[in-house]
């Protein structure tokens, strides 16, 4: 989950950026995946990869999805009104436009 934290974005590309470097630095082309915590960044990269792909899927799967993302996090945001907490950014069905949280 952590992984598809938007806040996340630009931490992640540093890193993998970092990694890639490092491993160029030292004279090789392929990345060295025999460390565990290089593997956990690989496939954080990928999950946060896979979940930006939405929008270069066909118009009515990317649609359905984005109706099915917003329905979950507009409950969320439903259930932070309800509990009297600070609604999460992109969470308030009553103040949220859809297109341009995309």
């Amino acid at each position: 989950v952590l992984a598809t934290d938007m806040s996340k974005h630009m931490n992640l590309l540093a890193d993998l950026k970092t990694m890639v470097e490092m491993n160029h630095a030292a004279g090789s082309d392929v990345l060295n995946v025999d460390t565990y915590s290089v593997r956990i960044q690989i496939m954080q990269n990928l999950v946060h990869a896979a979940d930006l792909s939405n929008p270069t899927k066909p118009l009515p799967i990317y649609q359905k999805w984005v109706a099915r993302i917003s329905e979950e996090f507009f409950c969320q945001g439903d259930l932070e009104r309800e509990s009297g907490l600070e609604i999460s950014p992109m969470c308030d069905r009553l103040n949220s436009c859809i297109p341009s949280s995309q």
